[in-house]
């Protein structure tokens, strides 16, 4: 009787130990806004320079991703990340992904429509650094920029005044007197 009961008592904290805890939508947008922030990115895929955006409300993600001409954003084009049932999707540039797993640094993307079974993942390299990485293996690197106001005003005083402020790590800040 001690041997089925010490059995039983073993296979229930298995079975315990061996089913996840599903996170709550809040838990979800928390991992995914650890990696990203409410921040604006640099993107540089070969020669192509964009913007991506994230501004978090509640259980929505807007991301805009832009790019920058003569001192203006342009091509603005607005996605999201929100939540359907108890899943996240990402809809990004007339795709939708879905949230295969995530945690402090490093969510997981998958397109329903591809075959491949590779998904889109994001890591957080550091504060200031993403990798993202495509299901063929393409790897792109994130860098983090001021923030959104600052370097749109950095951005176009550049272009009007052939300065390069926008790129610079450093805030303005009053002399103290």
């Amino acid at each position: 009787m001690k041997l089925i009961f010490s059995v039983g008592f073993i296979l229930l904290l298995i079975s315990c130990n061996n089913e996840q805890k599903s996170m709550t939508l809040k838990e979800k947008f928390d991992k995914i806004e650890n990696i990203t922030g409410v921040a604006n990115w640099r993107m540089i895929d070969d020669t192509d320079t964009s913007y991506i955006y994230f501004s978090r409300i509640d259980d929505k993600i807007n991301v805009y991703h832009f790019h920058i001409k003569q001192g203006d954003s342009v091509n603005t084009k607005l996605n999201s990340i929100n939540s359907y049932n108890d899943s996240v999707y990402w809809n990004w540039n007339n795709k939708r992904w879905y949230l295969l797993s995530a945690n402090d640094s490093v969510m997981e993307w998958a397109d329903p429509q591809l075959n491949e079974n590779s998904p889109y993942r994001i890591t957080k390299a550091d504060s200031s650094h993403i990798s993202y990485q495509l299901p063929d293996g393409h790897f792109i690197i994130l860098t983090k920029t001021l923030p959104l106001s600052s370097f749109l005003v950095r951005t176009k005083y550049d272009y009007e005044h052939g300065t390069d402020l926008a790129n610079k790590d450093t805030l303005f800040h009053p002399h103290k007197k």
